[in-house]
């Protein structure tokens, strides 16, 4: 698996490097990748042959540059022919100044119109790495043939709208159903009674998931 160099050199993101290249068994390389910040392997169906799944990583300051961070998508897309490309988005940056999930729906919204891809949040580079692991078997998981199917939006980021991603199938499921946005979720968990509703919802004796989804938002507006 890669990732490019350029990130040692872009503030929300400089520690990532030494988290990759600190995982045991080593399985990163650090190359100067053109498009894209990430490539993580996916198996091929049926085959010992393996593709790369390649990944932008981006944030609140990223998406206020001007168009920078849009060139670099649609380069990427247009590239690839819009196969096997996606973004994970940084929720929660080193820098008080903006609002990450503002920004984050803003960026989903543009994209609907005109790009297929999932792009899935993250709220700390801390888990930079669970969050790539698990997305990657999703991907194992979900393949059909000989390529990755392209799920509704809102199926594909609904499992990394929480604490703990991903989250239970039975509690996205029932999400999914009322919920056909992160924004609608989103709407939903930051108000006194979807977060009555949410809770009557899903949750379960000796689970915190209906909190855990709730405090995956609230977190994000206190930190702002």
């Amino acid at each position: 698996m890669l990732f490019c160099t350029s990130l040692r050199k872009r503030s929300e993101w400089a520690d990532v490097p030494a988290k990759l290249l600190a995982e045991q068994p080593l399985r990163w390389q650090e190359q100067s990748l053109e498009t894209h910040d990430l490539a993580i392997q996916v198996p091929r169906h049926n085959s010992g042959n393996r593709e790369f799944f390649r990944l932008l990583l981006l944030s609140a300051s990223d998406v206020e540059l001007s168009g920078a961070a849009m060139a670099r998508i649609e380069r990427l897309y247009h590239q690839t022919g819009g196969r096997q490309v996606g973004i994970i988005f940084l929720l929660q940056e080193k820098s008080p100044n903006g609002n990450g999930t503002i920004s984050y729906m803003n960026l989903q919204s543009s994209l609907l119109s005109a790009f297929d891809m999932p792009t899935i949040p993250l709220f700390s580079t801390r888990s930079l790495l669970d969050t790539l692991f698990k997305f990657q078997r999703q991907l194992v998981a979900t393949r059909e043939e000989t390529h990755i199917p392209r799920a509704r939006p809102a199926i594909t980021l609904l499992p990394y709208c929480t604490l703990k991603p991903p989250m239970p199938e039975h509690p996205k499921n029932l999400l999914s159903d009322i919920c056909h946005t992160v924004g609608e979720l989103a709407g939903i968990a930051t108000t006194r009674d979807g977060r009555t509703y949410i809770r009557s919802l899903v949750s379960e004796p000796g689970s915190t998931v209906a909190d855990d989804i709730i405090d995956f938002w609230e977190q994000e507006f206190v930190v702002q």
